[in-house]
């Protein structure tokens, strides 16, 4: 072995003896019991915590006297021809599925953990083998239309190359429910969701509400396909473009306010002296020459003392006048000495300062540049709920109202907020249709917010029609008012996808996806196993109401 090659560690292998001999098999091929003639040994690899695990499993040669056939009896854990037992096939599984992890990512957990290295292309084989006994349509699709709550959430999702539509129940007992779902090679169309939607009705799914966006490819097909069904456009999209319209606003105030002039700058010259001139010499250069290194070593002790105090190097900058990369190059020297202040020098030439005072209403430039930073950093108060906001936020808000430039704010403001008092009342909970209704008109009406291009467009886009779509959910108190059943659905696939993007085919996705559908309903129709060893430090006390403690679930 080589001066630089690493030494490999020896780790013993435990073999494991087991036999399996039944005294009767039945054949496979006629049924009949068939007694065994002689034993056999298989190896086979198991899973262990703590070293590599080999089993020598003694197994009986069956033979069968009215069939002639010779067969070996197979023992529960291992699949016939097999060298891996079927714990390392669960193990390899869970990771892809239950873990979301990438196959090429599995061996090595393997072997880290369990002391099995098997191919990545065995456990290809084997997770392929396992979505091919997912049943979607037989297995899963029954239960959900037997459980169906009346609700769907209809929506695309694009992934390169790759469509995904997707249906969702988001008022299913456990949350979000898939409901089905198609892969579309390219851009969806009409006709994609047509026969998606068709699929969907043929198997027996016939929802009361259709929650979709704003896309113009579903109210002719849900008009066709689901005719007595009420068709919802999103309330958070169409609330969206509500907020947008707000920070639009935003953006012309911010462009409308006087501009201060900047700061005077701290210019330092160029290259310094490397030779001092003497004390005698009282020329202009050299006052100046003075004047210019007296500056510099009062803003270099500056900008350490407000390094220290944990000012950001941006806000130094602003603050002395220097451009940022010297305040880096500057922290990077020494910190000078703080029991020596620098000696003030009068400049040889006044600092010409700007004197023009800002337009009213304006009373410095001061005032301007501290309603233009607060309008910066708070912008997005405005298009925030109020029980959203704290004490310290309702107060920059409200100053900011009450500033010079609040005129158009409030207007945007009012705008906003009577947008949700549409839908909601003062105590959270959903109006009555009429009450909507006369609400949506106020606000259509308002010629306070026709005045600002940004609202008129929102205005002109929210007409009756399209209200109308907007507030079917206040028919019944079961609906919803937005799709974000299918956005989370449609999240979550990303997410999945990400430990697999570009890998993937077609053919695994859908795989994929059928075997998540079958694990949700195995996970919901299954019993939880309560797990006695487990600590209750900090969790939260569950009992019901009878005060009988509850199991604590996995």
């Amino acid at each position: 072995m080589s001066e630089g090659t690493p030494a490999v560690q020896q780790i013993p292998c435990l073999i494991r003896h087991l036999c399996f001999t039944p005294p009767s098999v039945p054949c496979a091929r006629c049924q009949k019991p068939a007694p065994p003639v002689w034993t056999v040994t298989r190896t086979a690899i198991d899973i262990d915590l703590d070293h590599p695990v080999l089993l020598a499993v003694e197994v009986s040669v069956h033979h069968c006297a009215a069939c002639r056939h010779y067969f070996r009896a197979q023992p529960p854990f291992l699949r016939p021809d097999a060298i891996y037992t079927n714990r390392v096939v669960q193990k390899a599984i869970e990771a892809v599925y239950h873990d979301g992890m990438a196959i090429r990512r599995v061996a090595s957990r393997l072997a880290r953990d369990f002391w099995v290295r098997p191919s990545a292309k065995m456990i290809r084989m084997w997770c392929q083998t396992y979505a091919r006994g997912c049943d979607f349509d037989r297995d899963y699709l029954p239960w959900v239309v037997e459980t169906f709550s009346g609700v769907l959430c209809v929506d695309e999702l694009y992934q390169d190359q790759i469509a995904l539509l997707l249906a969702v129940d988001p008022a299913a007992p456990e949350g979000d429910r898939l409901v089905g779902y198609q892969l579309v090679d390219g851009t969806v169309d009409q006709a994609a969701v047509t026969a998606f939607l068709t699929h969907l009705k043929e198997v027996g799914i016939d929802p009361d509400e259709v929650i979709t966006d704003g896309a113009a490819i579903y109210p002719q097909v849900l008009a066709e396909v689901w005719p007595k069904a009420a068709h919802q456009l999103c309330l958070f999209h169409e609330t969206r473009r509500v907020t947008n319209a707000v920070l639009d606003v935003v953006k012309a105030v911010r462009k409308e306010l006087p501009t201060p002039p900047s700061p005077a700058r701290l210019r330092l010259g160029g290259r310094r002296r490397q030779i001092e001139p003497p004390a005698e010499t009282t020329d202009v250069a050299t006052e100046r020459w003075r004047w210019r290194t007296a500056q510099r070593e009062m803003a270099f002790a500056r900008v350490h003392d407000l390094r220290e105090k944990g000012v950001s190097i941006r806000a130094i900058a602003r603050s002395v006048g220097l451009n940022r990369r010297t305040v880096i190059a500057w922290l990077k020297q020494e910190k000078p000495d703080s029991e020596v202040p620098p000696k003030l020098v009068e400049a040889p030439v006044p600092v010409p300062e700007t004197t023009m005072p800002p337009p009213t209403p304006w009373k410095n430039w001061e005032e301007v540049r501290s309603i233009q930073e607060n309008l910066r950093k708070d912008r997005f108060l405005l298009v925030r709920r109020r029980e959203h906001l704290n004490t310290g936020e309702e107060d920059r808000l409200q100053a900011l109202l009450e500033s010079p430039i609040g005129a158009d704010l409030r207007v945007a403001r009012h705008f906003l907020t009577d947008w949700y008092a549409i839908w909601r009342d003062e105590t959270g909970e959903r109006r009555a249709a009429a009450e909507a209704r006369e609400n949506y008109e106020t606000w259509q009406t308002n010629p306070e917010y026709r005045r600002l291009a940004p609202l008129r467009r929102v205005q002109q886009g929210v007409d009756l029609a399209r209200f109308e779509r907007l507030s079917q959910f206040l028919r019944d108190s079961l609906w919803e008012a937005t799709n974000n059943g299918a956005e989370r659905m449609g999240r979550t696939f990303r997410h999945r996808q990400r430990p697999h993007f570009n890998l993937r085919t077609t053919t695994a996705i859908d795989e994929a996806l059928k075997v998540r559908a079958c694990l949700h309903k195995e996970a919901v129709t299954s019993a939880h196993p309560a797990f006695g060893n487990r600590s209750p430090r900090g969790r939260p006390s569950q009992h019901d109401h009878g005060g009988t403690p509850l199991p604590i679930a996995a």
